[in-house]
């Protein structure tokens, strides 16, 4: 009789209709910039991972978890390179990280096509939200436009009349600018598109300055931000003009260096520290506890990502049915440190996008929840996925 059951399993599994075989311990490929000018990011993003890892015991659904890191650094080629490590030689089942869109567009399809989820933590480049969407792609932040989009609603919402835009040279940079023109009424009175590395803004200001805006909406994420609040600020233009963008214009990373340069800026952000849920109040004491610091949101998605991913292995029973799991992580059954979260049928979210205003309490700068900039917010490329209905 055994004999006869060992042989019906062989049989199945000539057939590939065998039960899976769960697997002994999850090993999940972490890539994203750690070392060069986005080294700062990618260690929140580790941070938010790692806070999350330990307070499950290092499981995920109760499988132990191997994590292989990669520095993706900056291009696609470097980026490339490291997934092909990570699945190569790592054999890893899930890869998360994905802070920049170039990488991101470069590496999903083929991870993605070989089985392995990949779990965006920041970068939602739209064509992965429209036409080259996959089922074995999720992303967990946005897509790239819509934190400027809800931004685009507020400033219309505010009568803001005009607006003058300034972005860093590359695909996300030009992806929010579109997202802001998208809702936004008013007059637009120009855009200027800088390379990354760009610091002296004293031509770009001379034209801002000429063109009389009531309000600038600037995406310029690292030194470059630092640099044109700072030169802003030094040509007393901050007064007069209206700063607005997303979370990452000020920040716990550049509060120091930018000062009081970006009191009164107005940004955009799906979550904030001081989002009053139990799970996000849970989450920013823990992180302030280990990192003597409140979070900034690359450690707030990554947080994220580990609880889904919980919550989905748990749900499936494991890793070894990827249809179990994939229907799992659509379900998006867990607590997110944003409240109100769900998974669109392109597997980018539905979520609620709030301002932060910069404020001085206590000698310190923070950021003050003064408004909710949209609800339930979808992207406008779902309909354009094949996986749409």
């Amino acid at each position: 009789m055994i004999g006869r059951i060992a042989l019906g399993a062989v049989v199945l599994a000539a057939l590939g209709t065998a039960v899976p075989v769960q697997a002994k311990e999850i090993r999940l490929g972490f890539m994203t910039p750690l070392s060069g000018p986005l080294t700062f990011l990618g260690r929140e993003q580790e941070m938010g991972m790692q806070l999350a890892l330990e307070q499950l015991g290092n499981k995920l659904g109760g499988i132990p978890v191997k994590v292989f890191k990669q520095d993706g650094r900056m291009s696609a080629a470097t980026a490339n390179q490291a997934v092909t490590k990570l699945m190569e030689q790592n054999r890893i089942d899930i890869l998360t990280g994905l802070l920049l869109s170039n990488q991101t567009i470069a590496i999903t399809k083929p991870v993605a096509d070989r089985g392995i989820f990949v779990i965006s933590g920041v970068s939602g480049p739209k064509p992965l939200a429209g036409s080259k969407c996959h089922p074995n792609f999720f992303n967990i932040s946005w897509q790239n436009e819509q934190p400027s989009e809800a931004l685009g609603k507020w400033l219309t919402a505010r009568k803001v009349d005009n607006v003058y835009a300034i972005s860093q040279n590359y695909v996300a940079g030009r992806d929010h600018v579109a997202g802001v023109w998208h809702h936004y009424k008013g007059k637009r009175v120009g855009e200027i598109y800088v390379p990354r590395r760009h610091s002296d803004y004293s031509g770009e200001i001379a034209r801002i300055r000429a063109a009389k805006p009531s309000a600038v909406f600037m995406f310029l994420p690292g030194r470059g931000g630092i640099a044109f609040l700072k030169q802003m600020g030094g040509a007393g233009l901050l007064g007069k003009i209206k700063v607005y963008g997303g979370s990452w214009v000020a920040d716990e990373h550049s509060f120091k260096a930018v000062g009081d340069a970006s009191i009164g800026a107005e940004l955009s952000n799906p979550w904030w520290a001081q989002l009053d849920n139990p799970t996000n109040k849970a989450f920013v004491a823990a992180f302030r506890k280990k990192f003597g610091r409140n979070p900034v949101f690359y450690a707030a998605f990554m947080y994220d990502v580990i609880n889904l991913l919980n919550a989905a292995v748990k749900q499936a029973g494991g890793i070894g049915d990827k249809d179990k799991l994939r229907a799992a992580l659509r379900k998006a059954d867990f607590k997110s440190v944003r409240g109100s979260f769900k998974f669109n049928s392109n597997h980018f979210p539905i979520q609620d996008y709030y301002i932060g205003k910069v404020v001085k309490k206590g000698g310190q700068l923070t950021h003050e929840v003064i408004g909710k900039a949209s609800t339930g917010e979808k992207d406008r490329y779902y309909t354009q996925c094949k996986m749409a209905k």
